[in-house]
Formats: C-alpha cells, sequence, structure tokens
C-alpha cells in the first residue's frame, strides 16, 4: 500500500472515530451548549447582535440571493415548465404562485390568525412543506391580475401577448 493510500484510509478512520464519538456524546454536548448559553446569554446577544449590524450589506446581499434561489425551486415544484398557465410567459421574474379558484388572501390571514410563523410569504410555507401544491399553478403577474379582475367582475376580454425582443 502506498503512502497516499495510506493517507485516505487514515483520513476516513479519523472521519468515523469522530462521527461514532460524536453520536456518543451529542446530549452531553448540547446540554453543555445550552447551559453555557444560559450563562453567557447577555453577551452571546451582544455579540451577534454587533455582528449583523456591521455586516447588514452583505447580509442583505445573501439572504436575498438565498430566497431567489428558494424561489425558483417552488416555482419548478408547482410547475416544472416555468410558465405562465394561461400566456406562456416564462420569465421567472413575473411569475407568482396562483391559487387556481381564488382565496388566497383568504388563506393567508388564516395563517395570521394561528400565529403561523411563515404567514407572509407563500413562497416559504411551500417550500417548507406548511402547504400543498395540490389547488395552485404559475401565472405571470398581468394574468394573475386578470384573474383576479375576472374572478371579482366577470370576463373582461383582457388577454397578454408577450413579445420576447421587447423583454430584456
Amino acid at each position: 500500500m502506498g503512502n497516499k493510500e495510506y493517507r485516505i484510509k487514515h483520513r476516513e478512520e479519523i472521519k468515523l472515530k469522530a462521527k461514532e464519538y460524536y453520536q456518543k456524546t451529542k446530549t452531553v454536548q448540547k446540554l453543555k451548549h445550552k447551559e453555557y448559553y444560559q450563562k453567557n446569554r447577555y453577551a452571546i446577544i451582544q455579540r451577534t447582535t454587533k455582528y449583523h449590524l456591521e455586516h447588514k450589506d452583505w447580509r442583505k446581499k445573501y439572504y436575498k440571493q438565498y430566497y431567489q434561489k428558494i424561489r425558483l425551486e417552488v416555482l419548478a415544484m408547482v410547475d416544472p415548465a416555468m410558465k405562465c398557465a394561461k400566456c406562456g410567459c416564462d420569465d421567472t421574474r413575473f411569475l407568482e404562485v396562483n391559487h387556481i379558484k381564488g382565496g388566497g388572501v383568504k388563506e393567508r390571514k388564516g395563517y395570521e390568525k394561528e400565529g403561523h410563523e411563515l404567514s407572509h410569504n407563500m413562497i416559504l410555507l411551500i417550500y417548507y412543506g406548511k402547504r400543498g401544491l395540490e389547488d395552485l399553478n404559475l401565472l405571470c403577474r398581468v394574468c394573475n391580475s386578470i384573474d383576479h379582475l375576472e374572478r371579482e367582475y366577470g370576463h373582461t376580454r383582457l388577454r397578454v401577448v408577450w413579445d420576447k425582443q421587447v423583454i430584456r
């Protein structure tokens, strides 16, 4: 066995032993961590608050990118083709999750009354599995607005035509 193979095997053994040790001491470590936090709670909160204030711009950029990734995953879950169900628009900047039979506002307000922590955002509700997909589809913003108007006032004779060359 060469030196390289020995190092790889040795590294794998170390990882395995570390994993076994963690499994044996997991509950004790969690209790120690909880106790440490309770003793130093004020200092930890001050330190993390200071860090968050110093890195506000970076955090804002990071969370915006993170949310966009989640949003695209949810759009793909609702409709793998990622196109508007009415006009066929495929620009993800315009796509929205739509309740097929309406009632999105009532649903959101119902979550708020329950004190649901994710109530303000349908995308996060879907992503974390708190909401099913059975009565949802994707519509672009324009078609979603027209859909709402037609539900409220009847047929509007409005239709959407996208010119791909105009959209950048």
